[in-house]
């Protein structure tokens, strides 16, 4: 019951948090020589959003939500955040596995080098596949990866792996810092005292451990994944589902349209949410978990 009350009383935060972000420049008007403050108006289109969302099942809502392509560039776009995140999360664990057994002078040189790339800006990257990919084709005349989403066509490597780069260094950085932690931990020190390879120890003991943790690092990755995304359909011209959701704002969509989008966008954070409960859960067993 209390989760029940919990979750009613955050989907009752979202919403009011979308009326009020929505309808916030309504507040403001400029005058002649003033700025004017415009409440009445405001709760006004707030009233009238909420209704929106009560009859949301008339035909004259959701009219500019049914007239694009919704579903199939969704689709596109969660497979592209499925795919980057699976090898996001296979790359990330191999590497770090990799780095922790390897000699310490070693380890030093690859961990300046994943700090390094972990801070290089999103935007250079995308920069810098597009640079490469024309070069290449200007210089051999061969075209064998699709860079742009022209004439309906949706690229799928390029924006895979241009998005996945930043994240792939952010969640190699918090693995190597969270297992670099957990070396001091006293059950680390006995099981060397017990003679156990550094391996086993790493990929028995340590890494179901920080589990949690790394479910917990998993949603600031998906956020870090969805801007890319963004950036990636806008810069590239792909016509995948925050292009659609920027052409709802821009035509003026109404409320209903604009939080069906927000939620759908959101889903995956929910999902990671609720796996990161579960996880944590059974490995605790019986204690009581929030995240």
């Amino acid at each position: 019951m209390k989760r029940l009350l919990s979750a009613l009383f955050r989907s009752a935060l979202v919403l009011s948090g979308f009326l009020f972000i929505f309808n916030l420049p309504l507040i403001l008007g400029i005058g002649v020589d003033s700025v004017e403050i415009h409440f009445d108006q405001f709760w006004e289109v707030v009233k009238n959003n909420l209704q929106f969302l009560f009859q949301i099942k008339d035909d004259m809502y959701l009219s500019l939500f049914k007239q694009l392509d919704i579903t199939g560039s969704y689709q596109y776009t969660m497979s592209i955040l499925l795919i980057s995140l699976t090898g996001i999360i296979l790359i990330a664990m191999v590497t770090m596995v990799l780095i922790m057994i390897a000699p310490e002078k070693i380890r030093i040189y690859l961990k300046n080098g994943v700090n390094f790339f972990e801070a290089v800006p999103d935007l250079l990257i995308i920069f810098l596949f597009q640079f490469f990919v024309i070069s290449l084709y200007k210089a051999t005349g061969f075209k064998f990866l699709r860079l742009y989403g022209v004439f309906g066509v949706k690229p799928y490597f390029i924006p895979i792996i241009t998005v996945s780069f930043l994240p792939l260094f952010l969640l190699l950085q918090f693995l190597i810092q969270v297992i670099t932690e957990e070396q001091n931990q006293l059950y680390v020190l006995y099981v060397k005292a017990k003679g156990i390879g550094r391996l086993r120890t790493l990929l028995i003991h340590m890494i179901r451990n920080i589990l949690p943790l790394i479910v917990l690092q998993l949603r600031t990755v998906i956020w870090v994944l969805l801007s890319n995304i963004y950036l990636v359909e806008h810069m590239f011209n792909i016509n995948g589902f925050t292009k659609q959701f920027v052409i709802i704002i821009y035509q003026g969509g109404d409320f209903a349209s604009l939080v069906a989008c927000l939620l759908m966008l959101s889903l995956p954070l929910l999902v990671i949410e609720a796996a990161g409960w579960l996880v944590s859960k059974r490995i605790k067993g019986t204690e009581a978990v929030s995240l």
